[in-house]
């Protein structure tokens, strides 16, 4: 088959059942049939109305029971009353950079900890890596910190935290990510992870959350201690760790975590009500409410694109921001970061789907020699979106020499329900014992870095570990959907029921739809890749875009007037000259 002939995977599309007893519980407590029935395709355990309609800070239950949390609580209260000098040790991402801020803040405004005491250390993607590498913990020390915090990362690096340890600096780890088979570091003077054996608290929160639990019970022992009168309650921070549990894609169940739920519910409002500078510059041109979508799509990238491509203290500095003018100025250069990464991407996208178009098998692995570790993460989702298998990207990571070959690659990992990314790479390890210079992660996303010239014998492994999960049964890609709606529901009154029920995300999605449509008109648009439709249903007409209906890979599709098609849709609203309309937005058709 020739190139030009080779075609992404058609998506299959499946119906999601409902889980009757969960339907009929909400509907005894007075929820619609039809909200009813969407809720009850994506939870199988009875829950209460108000985790889904309306979760509120006040009921998530107390961290308390994360082992040594008591312990960090201490220490860290101890460093407030002595005015020590603190380092926070934050990853490079939007949950990183969220952390980051949250610590910042607790600190600086609500303990009224020196800011001069007080240092952010991000490390860089590109040249440092994930986790505390080396060069990190050697800028730590080169801080003269007498205590470090971690956020968003620590769980799995022992070693350098042992380094710190011997060089008199007292580590404190806050994560969220998976704690490796031998345990927490054991060098950390603490470590808060609700991943670890023992807690009971609610696993599925964000980098940023766990620093949020950890700060508000230090909040609540300076009180005790007589260390002030009154601290204002950390509420306030709220939409950072909004943020970054929207970028983070943690689950939004209601029946998995009403904890990420209230989290978000209450960052949405503070951010709507422009709570800070950050929050004005952002929603400049934004009409509307803003709801996870927006973050998701126009905030995270920007934010976490300084971080792809070079340091990522632009992005915290635009959340900490304290006028409009600095926020508008480190606004105006995450825009700039974004852009140049979305052209890296996209060069890096179609040459990773090139060689993944000639790969079988139930995983992809792909190496491009010249690739861009800063845009791995989101490419390897875009392969798991258009072939339905687990997959990664590697590229040569450093060079031992200047101007030597480069012998090590670095990779990230995306993948799909029924397959445990990190689980995976665990089971590499075991057994291929040093096939893996080193690895992390969680379910559904991780990294890696092997030698080169290793990675045909890591393709081989990794897709036996995938195997070993899911077995041999062909995989494309699945389009999850919840039925139909009449043509007299395509509303805005309908969309705002449903924009209602916010936060929607990972593992409770916003719900799609397929129905048969008679096609009035359909024109290309932008640079012909994207396909704009007027549609009728029911007597009722509604515009629909299409983007990316064309493009690398896929069929090419022809429309014509009076047609008939089922399409997979999802309403949504548009803007026009300060006007709302209710829209569809295509995602196939069948």
């Amino acid at each position: 088959m020739s190139e030009s002939h080779q075609y992404f995977p058609d998506p299959e599309i499946h119906m999601r059942e409902v889980d009757k007893g969960v339907k009929h519980d909400l509907i005894s407590q007075g929820v619609d049939a039809w909200l009813a029935d969407l809720f009850a395709r994506r939870i199988d355990n009875k829950v209460s109305m108000d985790s889904i309609f309306n979760p509120v800070i006040s009921k998530i239950e107390d961290p308390k029971v994360i082992p040594s949390l008591d312990v960090a609580v201490n220490r860290i209260v101890k460093a407030v009353v002595n005015k020590e000098s603190i380092v926070f040790a934050c990853d490079h991402d939007m949950d990183g950079t969220s952390s980051a801020a949250v610590l910042w803040k607790a600190f600086s405004d609500y303990f009224n900890h020196p800011r001069g005491l007080l240092k952010v250390v991000t490390s860089h993607r590109l040249t440092e890596g994930y986790g505390i590498t080396l060069p990190v913990a050697k800028r730590i020390i080169e801080a003269n910190a007498s205590l470090v915090i971690t956020a968003d990362k620590g769980s799995s690096d022992e070693e350098r935290i042992k380094y710190l340890k011997h060089a008199g600096v007292d580590v404190i780890v806050t994560d969220h990510h998976e704690i490796p088979v031998e345990g927490p570091p054991e060098s950390a003077v603490a470590t808060v992870n609700p991943a670890r054996d023992g807690s009971t608290y609610d696993p599925y929160i964000c980098g940023a959350a766990v620093a949020f639990v950890t700060m508000a019970k230090v909040r609540s022992s300076l009180l005790e201690q007589g260390y002030a009168k009154n601290i204002p309650s950390l509420a306030g921070l709220l939409d950072y760790v909004a943020v970054a549990t929207v970028a983070d894609c943690v689950s939004m169940r209601p029946d998995k975590s009403y904890a990420n739920r209230a989290f978000v519910r209450a960052g949405l409002k503070l951010i709507n009500q422009k709570s800070r500078p950050c929050w004005s510059v952002f929603l400049k041109d934004k009409q509307g409410t803003v709801v996870t979508d927006d973050i998701g799509f126009y905030l995270a990238p920007p934010i976490a694109a300084a971080g792809r491509l070079d340091w990522a203290e632009s992005g915290f500095l635009f959340l900490i921001s304290e006028s409009i003018q600095e926020a508008e100025k480190h606004w105006k250069h995450l825009t700039a970061e974004n852009t140049k990464r979305k052209a890296i991407e996209k060069e890096l996208r179609e040459k990773a789907n090139e060689i993944a178009l000639n790969k079988s098998g139930q995983s992809i692995v792909v190496y491009l020699e010249d690739g861009h570790s800063g845009v791995h993460g989101i490419s390897a989702g875009r392969l798991v979106h258009a072939f339905g298998r687990p997959s990664a990207i590697f590229s040569a990571k450093y060079t031992t020499a200047k101007n030597g070959p480069p012998i090590l690659a670095s990779g990230s990992f995306r993948s799909i329900p029924g397959v445990h990314i990190r689980d995976a790479l665990q089971y590499v390890e075991d057994k291929n014992p040093g096939l893996l210079i080193g690895f992390g992660g969680h379910m559904g996303a991780a990294g890696a870095s092997i030698q080169i010239d290793n990675i045909d014998r890591f393709e081989a492994a990794f897709e036996e570990s995938v195997v070993h999960q899911i077995g041999t049964l062909p995989l494309a890609p699945i389009i999850w959907v919840d039925g139909d709606l009449p043509g007299s529901w395509l509303n805005l009154k309908t969309l705002d029921r449903l924009m209602a029920i916010d936060p929607w995300g990972r593992e409770f999605p916003f719900p799609l739809f397929k129905g048969e449509f008679e096609i009035e008109s359909c024109q290309p648009v932008g640079d012909g890749s994207h396909l704009r439709f007027s549609l009728s249903k029911d007597g009722v007409c509604i515009n629909a875009i299409w983007f990316y209906a064309h493009g690398q890979g896929k069929r090419e599709l022809g429309f014509y007037e009076g047609d008939k098609a089922t399409f997979v849709y999802k309403l949504t609203d548009n803007w026009f000259r300060g006007r709302r309309s209710a829209q569809l937005i295509i995602e196939a058709i069948e």
